[in-house]
Order: C-alpha cells, then structure tokens, then sequence
C-alpha cells in the first residue's frame, strides 16, 4: 500500500510542470500567429532616402504633407522642407547639436 502512495505523490509534481508546458506552447504559438499575421506591425517607412557627399535626404509621409528631410554633415544643421503650390519651401532648420542638447535636457528633467 505504501508503494501506491508513493507512486501517485511522485507523479503529482509533474503535473503543474505538464501544464506550465502547455500554457508555454500555446502562449509562444499565439506570439508566432501574431507576428506571422502582421498584428504587431509598426514599420517606420522612409518614402525614398539617399545620401552624397555629406548630405542625407529623406522624405516621409505625415498627414496630407510629404516633408523633405535634410541633414547636412558639414554644418550640421537639419533642414525641413515642404511642399506650398508646386514650390519647395524651408519649414524648419535646427542645428543638430542644439537639438541633441536639448533632448537630452528633457530627458533628464531639465528645461
């Protein structure tokens, strides 16, 4: 009699480990589909990027907008165009450095 008990005791510790196992397997299977299916796409898109001789350009839609984004090495300074009735037209320029400087600030709490 004190086999039996003993033969059922020791099967009881694998069974949590069995169903820790399978919830495991489910759970890595849903992730898989997940993926597989595009659920947990967040692509940062480029419309067209190149670079030459020290400068970089990218554009990216935002909105009804397409800016232009140019970064010189040089001077480093980043240059932000859009489109205005079939004309190119200076948004925004900010010298990379200073914008740095200021993010990291902000990231660490100071204005």
């Amino acid at each position: 009699m004190n086999t039996t008990a003993r033969t059922s005791n020791a099967a009881r510790p694998e069974r949590p480990r069995v169903i820790a196992l399978w919830t495991t397997a489910a759970a890595m299977t849903a992730l898989i589909l997940a993926q597989a299916g595009g659920l947990f796409d967040s692509n940062a898109r480029a419309d067209m990027a190149s670079a030459t001789g020290g400068i970089s350009m990218m554009t990216t839609r935002s909105g009804n907008l397409e800016p232009l984004f140019v970064v010189d090495d040089r001077t480093e300074t980043l240059y932000v165009y859009k489109v205005e009735q079939d004309k190119c037209v200076l948004w925004d320029k900010r010298s990379l450095p200073e914008l740095f400087t200021h993010a990291r600030a902000r990231y660490l709490g100071t204005p």
